[in-house]
């Protein structure tokens, strides 16, 4: 009877055989332990996680389209839009003025006009968008239209309620999405407002004053520390170069 090792002459290798099926064997085992480590890691994570993960991701995409239809309106009419105050999608201007209807510490706060811009018209939560500007940047005739050295109040984006630390004192807008939670903002649907945030700085992205919070989100904690705001902003200076390019400015 032929043996292992004869086997082995036989097959030509010069060993055996079963020796080297076994290892084959263990690495292959190795692999696939490897494999189903990573997966279950993967599974760490709940589903839910990653869906919301992927809205806020969505979001701020939907935000940085409207921040450029915002600067491709300013380029062709020579001004930024009014807030929408109502909720027809459409900027309110009072007549025969050329000034925005609703003007608060030359502020206008209202909702993203979306009939004007052409898109923005509500968030992945079925909420409206927030829309703060410099109302100077808003004026047209027969108002002043802004230039170069026009100032107002800008708009300024902090860290916390409190701002003492701001990430920017020259937006001449921000855009606010009021995340999952959607405390304080206008629902696309029933018109209603939200109930109120019990976070100070949620609180802030919903008033009519030209401080905008932008921190990270968080939401496993007291809901005074709650924050689920998704914020974009624009410096005025982009602004200007957009428009000095698009020959609408100096």
């Amino acid at each position: 009877m032929t043996n292992f090792r004869d086997f082995g002459r036989l097959c030509g290798t010069g060993v055996w055989r079963k020796g080297a099926a076994r290892g084959f064997t263990l690495i292959e085992l190795a692999v696939a332990i490897f494999i189903i480590a990573l997966l279950l890691g993967s599974l760490l994570v709940p589903l839910s996680t990653q869906v919301e993960q992927r809205q806020i991701s969505d979001t701020e995409k939907t935000l940085q389209e409207i921040r450029e239809a915002l600067i491709g309106y300013a380029v062709s009419k020579g001004n930024l839009p009014c807030p929408d105050t109502g909720t027809d999608g459409a900027e309110n201007v009072t007549v025969g003025t050329g000034i925005c209807t609703t003007v608060a510490g030359g502020i206008a706060a209202g909702r993203v006009p979306y009939v004007d811009i052409g898109l923005g018209s509500q968030d992945l939560w079925g909420n409206r968008f927030t829309y703060v500007v410099n109302e100077l940047y808003t004026r047209r005739s027969p108002a002043t239209p802004f230039t170069l050295a026009s100032a107002g109040t800008d708009v300024r984006v902090c860290t916390t309620q409190a701002c003492t630390t701001t990430l920017s004192t020259t937006a001449v807008f921000a855009i606010i999405s009021h995340g999952k939670n959607g405390f304080g903002a206008v629902n696309y649907t029933t018109n209603a407002t939200n109930p109120a945030s019990g976070s100070i700085d949620e609180q802030d992205n919903y008033g009519t004053d030209a401080d905008v919070v932008y921190r990270p989100q968080f939401s496993g904690g007291a809901t005074a520390s709650e924050f689920d705001d998704v914020v974009v902003w624009l410096s005025k200076y982009v602004l200007f170069n957009r428009m000095v390019s698009g020959g609408k400015l100096p």
